[in-house]
Protein backbone atom coordinates (compact mmCIF):
# COMPACT_ATOMS: atom_id res chain seq x y z
CA UNK A 1 0.00 0.00 0.00
CA UNK A 2 1.18 3.27 -0.77
CA UNK A 3 1.50 5.97 2.04
CA UNK A 4 -0.55 8.48 2.35
CA UNK A 5 1.58 11.26 1.09
CA UNK A 6 -1.37 14.52 2.38
CA UNK A 7 -1.08 12.88 5.98
CA UNK A 8 2.65 13.45 5.62
CA UNK A 9 2.52 16.44 5.14
CA UNK A 10 -0.06 17.36 7.26
CA UNK A 11 1.92 15.45 9.88
CA UNK A 12 4.80 17.59 9.36
CA UNK A 13 3.15 20.92 9.26
CA UNK A 14 1.72 20.05 13.30
CA UNK A 15 5.26 19.49 14.03
CA UNK A 16 6.43 22.64 12.81
CA UNK A 17 3.18 24.74 13.97
CA UNK A 18 3.66 23.24 17.62
CA UNK A 19 7.04 23.90 17.13
CA UNK A 20 6.52 27.68 16.55
CA UNK A 21 3.98 28.01 19.01
CA UNK A 22 0.97 28.31 16.79
CA UNK A 23 -2.66 27.11 17.45
CA UNK A 24 -3.55 23.73 15.33
CA UNK A 25 -6.56 21.93 15.10
CA UNK A 26 -6.51 18.75 13.71
CA UNK A 27 -9.87 16.79 13.19
CA UNK A 28 -9.12 13.60 12.14
CA UNK A 29 -6.66 11.10 10.28
CA UNK A 30 -5.89 12.94 6.55
CA UNK A 31 -8.07 15.95 7.01
CA UNK A 32 -7.10 19.52 6.07
CA UNK A 33 -5.71 20.96 9.27
CA UNK A 34 -6.72 25.40 9.71
CA UNK A 35 -3.94 27.09 12.27
CA UNK A 36 -4.06 30.27 12.90
CA UNK A 37 -0.26 32.31 13.87
CA UNK A 38 -0.03 33.93 17.38
CA UNK A 39 2.42 36.63 17.16
CA UNK A 40 5.23 36.43 19.31
CA UNK A 41 8.67 38.27 20.00
CA UNK A 42 11.86 37.40 21.40
CA UNK A 43 12.84 40.10 24.66
CA UNK A 44 16.77 39.59 25.36
CA UNK A 45 17.86 41.01 28.82
CA UNK A 46 21.41 41.50 30.34
CA UNK A 47 21.29 40.30 33.99
CA UNK A 48 23.05 40.60 37.03
CA UNK A 49 24.03 38.35 39.30
CA UNK A 50 21.63 38.21 42.30
CA UNK A 51 19.56 40.73 41.38
CA UNK A 52 16.14 40.31 40.61
CA UNK A 53 14.03 41.35 37.29
CA UNK A 54 10.60 41.58 36.58
CA UNK A 55 9.00 40.60 33.01
CA UNK A 56 6.23 43.03 33.08
CA UNK A 57 3.46 43.58 30.18
CA UNK A 58 0.98 46.30 29.83
CA UNK A 59 -2.38 45.79 30.03
CA UNK A 60 -5.19 48.17 30.20
CA UNK A 61 -3.01 51.30 30.14
CA UNK A 62 -0.69 49.61 33.43
CA UNK A 63 2.38 47.42 33.79
CA UNK A 64 1.46 44.46 35.27
CA UNK A 65 3.80 41.58 36.71
CA UNK A 66 4.34 38.64 34.11
CA UNK A 67 4.58 35.44 36.48
CA UNK A 68 7.24 35.59 39.52
CA UNK A 69 10.45 37.74 39.61
CA UNK A 70 13.62 36.51 38.15
CA UNK A 71 17.21 35.60 40.32
CA UNK A 72 20.14 37.40 37.80
CA UNK A 73 22.73 34.54 37.05
CA UNK A 74 25.12 37.22 34.94
CA UNK A 75 24.48 35.97 31.77
CA UNK A 76 21.83 37.53 29.15
CA UNK A 77 18.13 35.96 29.08
CA UNK A 78 15.53 35.30 26.44
CA UNK A 79 12.25 35.00 26.79
CA UNK A 80 9.35 34.02 24.26
CA UNK A 81 6.53 36.08 24.81
CA UNK A 82 3.03 36.34 22.89
CA UNK A 83 1.97 40.13 21.27
CA UNK A 84 4.43 42.86 20.31
CA UNK A 85 7.33 44.52 21.73
CA UNK A 86 5.62 47.83 22.62
CA UNK A 87 3.17 45.61 25.52
CA UNK A 88 6.44 44.25 27.66
CA UNK A 89 9.30 45.37 29.44
CA UNK A 90 11.79 44.07 31.65
CA UNK A 91 12.31 46.09 35.13
CA UNK A 92 15.54 45.35 37.24
CA UNK A 93 13.58 45.66 41.01
CA UNK A 94 15.35 47.90 43.88
CA UNK A 95 14.65 48.29 47.54
CA UNK A 96 11.33 46.45 47.34
CA UNK A 97 10.27 42.91 48.24
CA UNK A 98 10.17 40.35 44.39
CA UNK A 99 8.04 38.18 44.45
CA UNK A 100 10.02 34.80 43.75
CA UNK A 101 7.75 31.90 44.44
CA UNK A 102 3.46 30.99 44.91
CA UNK A 103 0.98 28.98 44.79
CA UNK A 104 -2.35 31.02 44.71
CA UNK A 105 -4.52 26.94 44.54
CA UNK A 106 -6.12 28.06 41.53
CA UNK A 107 -6.01 24.55 39.85
CA UNK A 108 -8.13 21.28 40.52
CA UNK A 109 -5.32 19.43 42.48
CA UNK A 110 -2.15 20.34 44.85
CA UNK A 111 0.80 21.20 42.79
CA UNK A 112 3.29 18.33 43.00
CA UNK A 113 6.18 20.62 41.59
CA UNK A 114 5.73 22.91 44.98
CA UNK A 115 3.93 20.54 47.17
CA UNK A 116 4.60 17.11 49.04
CA UNK A 117 1.86 15.33 51.03
CA UNK A 118 3.33 13.41 54.04
CA UNK A 119 2.25 10.23 55.86
CA UNK A 120 2.53 10.55 59.46
CA UNK A 121 0.70 8.88 62.44
CA UNK A 122 3.23 9.35 65.34
CA UNK A 123 1.95 12.33 67.01
CA UNK A 124 4.77 15.13 65.94
CA UNK A 125 6.61 14.71 69.10
CA UNK A 126 3.45 16.51 70.97
CA UNK A 127 1.39 13.75 71.56
CA UNK A 128 -1.07 14.62 68.56
CA UNK A 129 -3.83 12.68 67.85
CA UNK A 130 -3.85 12.92 63.57
CA UNK A 131 -2.76 10.62 60.93
CA UNK A 132 -1.57 12.88 58.42
CA UNK A 133 -2.72 11.12 55.23
CA UNK A 134 -1.24 11.63 51.62
CA UNK A 135 -4.85 11.04 50.34
CA UNK A 136 -5.86 14.20 48.19
CA UNK A 137 -9.29 13.95 49.70
CA UNK A 138 -7.84 15.41 52.70
CA UNK A 139 -5.85 18.56 50.95
CA UNK A 140 -7.98 19.37 48.05
CA UNK A 141 -8.03 22.11 45.72
CA UNK A 142 -11.30 23.54 44.49
CA UNK A 143 -12.96 27.00 44.43
CA UNK A 144 -9.58 28.71 44.37
CA UNK A 145 -8.78 27.42 48.16
CA UNK A 146 -6.51 25.01 49.55
CA UNK A 147 -8.33 23.07 51.88
CA UNK A 148 -6.36 21.41 54.67
CA UNK A 149 -9.26 19.17 56.54
CA UNK A 150 -9.42 16.80 59.62
CA UNK A 151 -11.67 14.06 59.80
CA UNK A 152 -13.18 12.23 62.74
CA UNK A 153 -11.92 9.14 60.93
CA UNK A 154 -9.33 6.63 62.83
CA UNK A 155 -6.20 5.13 60.51
CA UNK A 156 -3.90 2.14 62.00
CA UNK A 157 -0.47 1.88 60.88
CA UNK A 158 1.24 -0.72 59.37
CA UNK A 159 2.83 -1.53 62.99
CA UNK A 160 -0.69 -1.11 64.83
CA UNK A 161 -0.58 2.24 65.93
CA UNK A 162 -4.13 4.28 66.02
CA UNK A 163 -5.30 8.00 65.77
CA UNK A 164 -9.06 8.55 66.09
CA UNK A 165 -8.46 11.81 63.24
CA UNK A 166 -6.85 12.19 60.18
CA UNK A 167 -5.52 14.75 58.63
CA UNK A 168 -2.68 16.45 56.30
CA UNK A 169 0.54 18.12 56.39
CA UNK A 170 2.04 19.53 52.92
CA UNK A 171 5.53 20.72 52.73
CA UNK A 172 8.17 22.59 50.25
CA UNK A 173 10.79 20.29 51.12
CA UNK A 174 13.18 19.90 47.75
CA UNK A 175 10.63 22.03 45.76
CA UNK A 176 11.60 25.84 47.60
CA UNK A 177 13.84 26.51 50.26
CA UNK A 178 15.29 30.11 51.11
CA UNK A 179 17.47 31.95 53.14
CA UNK A 180 15.45 35.06 54.33
CA UNK A 181 12.51 36.30 52.45
CA UNK A 182 8.93 37.75 53.44
CA UNK A 183 6.79 34.80 53.51
CA UNK A 184 3.19 35.77 53.14
CA UNK A 185 -0.37 33.55 53.52
CA UNK A 186 -3.97 34.41 53.53
CA UNK A 187 -6.15 32.23 54.97
CA UNK A 188 -8.98 31.30 57.53
CA UNK A 189 -8.81 28.73 60.71
CA UNK A 190 -11.21 26.29 61.51
CA UNK A 191 -12.49 27.05 65.53
CA UNK A 192 -12.64 23.86 66.79
CA UNK A 193 -11.37 22.98 70.51
CA UNK A 194 -8.58 21.48 70.00
CA UNK A 195 -7.90 21.75 66.70
CA UNK A 196 -4.35 23.35 65.70
CA UNK A 197 -3.71 24.90 62.32
CA UNK A 198 -0.57 26.25 61.26
CA UNK A 199 2.11 27.47 58.61
CA UNK A 200 5.75 27.21 60.27
CA UNK A 201 8.99 26.35 58.61
CA UNK A 202 12.24 24.32 58.95
CA UNK A 203 15.60 23.78 58.05
CA UNK A 204 15.97 21.82 54.92
CA UNK A 205 19.13 20.34 55.71
CA UNK A 206 19.95 21.20 59.94
CA UNK A 207 22.78 22.12 59.93
CA UNK A 208 23.04 22.45 64.05
CA UNK A 209 21.87 19.28 64.78
CA UNK A 210 18.60 18.11 65.51
CA UNK A 211 15.36 19.66 66.97
CA UNK A 212 15.61 22.49 68.02
CA UNK A 213 18.93 23.26 67.52
CA UNK A 214 18.71 24.05 63.77
CA UNK A 215 15.39 26.18 64.66
CA UNK A 216 11.83 26.47 64.00
CA UNK A 217 9.75 29.57 62.67
CA UNK A 218 5.83 29.56 63.29
CA UNK A 219 4.55 31.94 61.27
CA UNK A 220 0.68 31.22 62.15
CA UNK A 221 -0.55 28.74 64.78
CA UNK A 222 -4.28 28.89 65.80
CA UNK A 223 -5.31 27.13 69.44
CA UNK A 224 -7.95 25.39 68.88
CA UNK A 225 -11.52 27.55 69.85
CA UNK A 226 -9.06 30.43 70.71
CA UNK A 227 -9.47 32.00 67.53
CA UNK A 228 -9.41 35.73 69.06
CA UNK A 229 -5.53 35.46 68.57
CA UNK A 230 -2.72 34.04 66.52
CA UNK A 231 0.72 32.91 67.62
CA UNK A 232 3.99 33.51 66.19
CA UNK A 233 6.86 31.45 67.89
CA UNK A 234 10.62 31.18 67.24
CA UNK A 235 12.07 27.43 68.30
CA UNK A 236 16.01 27.50 69.00
CA UNK A 237 18.74 26.54 71.12
CA UNK A 238 19.88 22.80 72.05
CA UNK A 239 18.49 19.38 70.63
CA UNK A 240 15.46 18.62 72.53
CA UNK A 241 15.20 18.90 75.88
CA UNK A 242 17.05 21.78 75.83
CA UNK A 243 15.47 23.26 73.34
CA UNK A 244 14.17 27.53 74.17
CA UNK A 245 11.25 29.14 72.73
CA UNK A 246 10.75 32.98 72.58
CA UNK A 247 7.26 34.38 70.95
CA UNK A 248 3.77 36.23 71.50
CA UNK A 249 0.59 36.47 70.76
CA UNK A 250 -1.90 39.22 68.78
CA UNK A 251 -5.13 40.02 69.21
CA UNK A 252 -7.62 40.59 66.15
CA UNK A 253 -9.57 44.06 66.73
CA UNK A 254 -12.13 42.73 64.40
CA UNK A 255 -13.44 40.12 62.65
CA UNK A 256 -11.36 36.45 64.24
CA UNK A 257 -9.15 34.38 62.34
CA UNK A 258 -11.82 31.79 61.84
CA UNK A 259 -14.81 34.52 61.02
CA UNK A 260 -12.83 36.05 58.26
CA UNK A 261 -9.50 35.15 55.89
CA UNK A 262 -6.42 36.95 57.28
CA UNK A 263 -3.34 37.93 55.50
CA UNK A 264 -0.03 36.44 57.81
CA UNK A 265 2.91 37.14 57.00
CA UNK A 266 7.07 37.15 58.39
CA UNK A 267 9.11 38.86 56.89
CA UNK A 268 13.08 37.50 57.99
CA UNK A 269 15.98 39.45 57.26
CA UNK A 270 20.20 38.68 58.76
CA UNK A 271 19.58 38.78 62.75
CA UNK A 272 15.70 39.70 62.37
CA UNK A 273 12.30 38.52 62.21
CA UNK A 274 9.15 40.41 62.30
CA UNK A 275 5.49 39.11 62.24
CA UNK A 276 2.71 41.14 60.11
CA UNK A 277 -1.21 40.14 60.28
CA UNK A 278 -2.94 42.35 57.36
CA UNK A 279 0.21 44.18 57.17
CA UNK A 280 -0.19 45.54 60.65
CA UNK A 281 3.54 44.95 62.11
CA UNK A 282 2.93 43.09 65.79
CA UNK A 283 6.04 41.63 67.23
CA UNK A 284 9.89 41.98 66.04
CA UNK A 285 12.18 39.61 66.85
CA UNK A 286 16.38 40.17 66.87
CA UNK A 287 19.23 37.59 66.91
CA UNK A 288 19.94 38.81 70.58
CA UNK A 289 16.78 36.63 71.58
CA UNK A 290 17.73 33.45 69.73
CA UNK A 291 20.93 31.26 69.35
CA UNK A 292 21.74 27.36 68.99
CA UNK A 293 24.11 25.34 71.28
CA UNK A 294 25.91 23.98 68.39
CA UNK A 295 26.97 27.49 66.98
CA UNK A 296 27.68 29.92 70.11
CA UNK A 297 30.13 32.27 67.52
CA UNK A 298 27.49 32.90 65.07
CA UNK A 299 24.97 35.33 66.63
CA UNK A 300 22.76 34.85 63.87
CA UNK A 301 22.18 30.93 64.05
CA UNK A 302 20.01 28.96 63.81
CA UNK A 303 18.25 31.20 61.65
CA UNK A 304 20.89 32.24 58.80
CA UNK A 305 20.32 28.62 56.48
CA UNK A 306 17.34 27.64 54.10
CA UNK A 307 14.37 27.06 55.33
CA UNK A 308 11.34 25.60 53.93
CA UNK A 309 7.27 25.73 54.18
CA UNK A 310 5.02 23.29 55.86
CA UNK A 311 0.90 24.02 56.06
CA UNK A 312 -0.74 21.18 58.28
CA UNK A 313 -3.95 20.58 60.47
CA UNK A 314 -3.13 19.21 64.01
CA UNK A 315 -5.36 17.37 66.76
CA UNK A 316 -5.14 18.37 70.91
CA UNK A 317 -1.47 17.22 71.82
CA UNK A 318 0.81 18.94 74.29
CA UNK A 319 0.12 22.41 72.43
CA UNK A 320 -3.09 22.26 74.56
CA UNK A 321 -2.25 21.56 77.86
CA UNK A 322 -3.81 23.48 80.31
CA UNK A 323 -6.37 24.94 78.07
CA UNK A 324 -9.19 22.02 78.53
CA UNK A 325 -9.48 21.66 75.45
CA UNK A 326 -10.07 18.28 73.45
CA UNK A 327 -11.32 17.63 69.89
CA UNK A 328 -13.11 14.29 71.26
CA UNK A 329 -15.81 17.08 72.54
CA UNK A 330 -16.89 17.89 69.49
CA UNK A 331 -20.20 16.52 67.86
CA UNK A 332 -19.61 14.49 64.91
CA UNK A 333 -21.34 17.13 62.67
CA UNK A 334 -18.59 19.30 63.31
CA UNK A 335 -16.55 17.79 60.96
CA UNK A 336 -14.18 17.80 58.62
CA UNK A 337 -12.48 20.60 60.54
CA UNK A 338 -11.42 23.21 57.69
CA UNK A 339 -8.56 25.00 57.03
CA UNK A 340 -8.60 27.33 53.88
CA UNK A 341 -5.79 29.07 52.49
CA UNK A 342 -6.17 31.01 49.61
CA UNK A 343 -2.85 31.82 48.65
CA UNK A 344 0.87 31.40 49.58
CA UNK A 345 3.10 33.88 48.10
CA UNK A 346 7.42 34.16 48.93
CA UNK A 347 9.10 37.25 48.17
CA UNK A 348 13.33 38.36 48.68
CA UNK A 349 14.76 41.27 49.81
CA UNK A 350 15.93 43.04 46.12
CA UNK A 351 18.36 45.39 47.16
Amino acid sequence: MKPDHRFRRCHSFVCLALLLGWVVERPGFGEEITATVSPAIELTFPTEAGAFYQIERLQSGKWQPFGEARTGTGQSWTERLPGTASEWRVRRLRQQWALVWADEFNGDRLDPTKWSREENGYGGGNNERQFYSADPAYAPVKDGLLHLSVHRKPHTTVDGKTQPYTSARIRSLERGDWTYGRFEVRAKVPGGEGIWPAVWMLPSTPRYGGWAASGEIDILESRGSAVHETLGTLHFGGAWPKNRHVGAAYRFPGPDAAAAFHTYAIEWKRGEIRWLVDDTLWQTRTSDEWHSDAAPDQPDAPFDQPFHLILNVAVDGGFFNGTGQQADRLPDSAFPQVFQVDYVRVSQWAE
